[in-house]
């Protein structure tokens, strides 16, 4: 089956056909005998010479075969298409495949004429289930997972399932063709989540519960210096309480509406250690990542940028234990944070709030940052990415940004920071 329909000019595929153009009739359809389907082809100049036994959803075909000119109405499947008089001759007519889901699976093309009608077997593929997002990753056995994507497809003959690794199914409780709310089952893994429907299996780039690149998961014992809470900044503290992974940092304190806010609420720390440190992303492949994190804000948010800032030794790093062993570093140790205050120094920015005015979640939400867009300073205004070297400490602060706000004086609650292949 081919599966290539790029749509090219009518005229060439008139022209490469040896067609007739009808002639302008005032939309008055001719008559003529019983409609006769000879094959399917492509409306691709290049691939013209091709036959067809099925096409995707909005793809251009061209029918061939004889007294053609009397056919009024096409359907595909229970799905009719737009017909236009214009490009329908007897022996060929262009018109697109309906961009609509079918009802009844039938893999029929239905003509019809005035007096008569007739049939030919052809497939309207529709493409596997795109997985594109879990609201939130981290849901536990029994708790509803939100699946958003693309053509979740429940067919009675074949129902739509929802696999997770481990090889166990969940239980679907509601279901549209964009968005899928499934039960976690017991025994689900992390790692991709499968969609299977009618029309094939479609896997997620996300993985659930994920596992992969974790920088920050504030739980014990997982980094050096914990109780020093890794740097020189530790929000409000970590804990566990209706948490999704173990402990999480919290964040709370007053905002006003330009973003000011005190560190010892709203700033945490996760420096270098040593200058030898590795990068927890790719510089030189950022349009490729995200950095992902799992939130849930209380209260009205409506001041100030949420903002994640990757530095290296060079910034600032925190052994100060062993100073004299990297004499290079002696003046980027501790408390120098010029660069976090920096219109210049990139950082990812994140503002919710901006859209309505105000954000809270009823949920932990799970949120993604491209690491190509870590290109503004403090302020909101564009700068340019990090390159190598830059990415093995993390500053997580909340202050400033771009846009004025209402003063405010929301909890955050933020876990499983993470820098992953993109969605």
């Amino acid at each position: 089956m081919m599966k290539k329909y790029i749509s090219k000019a009518v005229i060439a595929i008139l022209v490469l056909l040896s067609l007739v153009a009808c002639q302008d009739n005032d939309n008055e359809w001719p008559t003529g005998g019983t409609p006769i389907v000879r094959y399917v082809r492509p409306c691709d100049v290049d691939a013209s010479d091709s036959l067809l036994t099925g096409g995707y959803l909005g793809s251009k075909i061209a029918i061939i075969g004889e007294s053609l000119a009397g056919v009024n109405e096409i359907y595909f499947n229970d799905k009719k298409a737009k017909l236009n008089p214009n490009m329908v001759t007897d022996n060929a007519i262009i018109v697109s495949i309906p961009n609509s889901i079918p009802g009844i699976k039938e893999d029929l093309i239905k003509l019809y004429t005035s007096e008569d009608s007739t049939s030919f077997t052809f497939a309207t593929i529709v493409p596997e289930p795109s997985v594109n997002s879990m609201a939130c990753e981290y849901i536990d056995a029994g708790g509803v997972a939100h699946i958003e994507g693309l053509y979740f497809i429940d067919d009675e003959n074949s129902p739509l399932t929802v696999t997770f690794t481990g090889g166990v199914q969940g239980e679907i409780v509601s279901q549209d063709i964009t968005s899928i709310d499934v039960v976690v089952p017991e025994g689900a893994e992390s790692g991709p989540v499968t969609v299977s429907s009618v029309y094939g299996d479609g896997v997620s780039a996300f993985h659930f519960r994920d596992q992969r690149n974790i920088i920050l998961d504030f739980n014990n014992g997982n980094y050096p210096d914990y109780d020093y809470f890794f740097g020189w900044h530790g929000g409000k503290g970590v804990i566990s309480d209706d948490g999704i992974n173990g402990n999480y940092l919290i964040f709370s304190g007053d905002i006003d509406a330009a973003g000011s806010t005190a560190d010892k609420d709203y700033c945490f720390d996760r420096w270098t250690y040593t200058p030898e440190d590795p990068d927890f992303a790719d510089a030189s492949n950022l349009s490729d990542q995200a950095l992902k994190f799992e939130v849930k804000v209380a209260g009205d948010w409506s001041a100030a940028a949420l903002q994640f800032i990757f530095t290296g030794a060079d910034e600032v790093w925190l052994n100060w234990q062993n100073n004299a062993a990297w004499p290079n570093y002696e003046d980027t140790h501790g408390g120098n944070e010029n660069w976090k205050r920096s219109t210049s120094y990139p950082r990812g920015l994140w503002t919710p709030w901006a859209a309505n005015g105000s954000f809270s979640t009823e949920k932990w939400i799970t949120v993604s940052i491209p690491m190509d867009e870590f290109k503004y300073g403090a302020d909101g205004s564009e700068s340019t990415v990090n390159p190598a070297g830059h990415y093995s400490g993390l500053t997580i602060w909340m202050g400033q940004g771009s846009s004025t706000g209402i003063a405010c004086s929301p909890t955050l609650w933020i876990d499983n920071v993470r820098v992953v292949p993109i969605d």
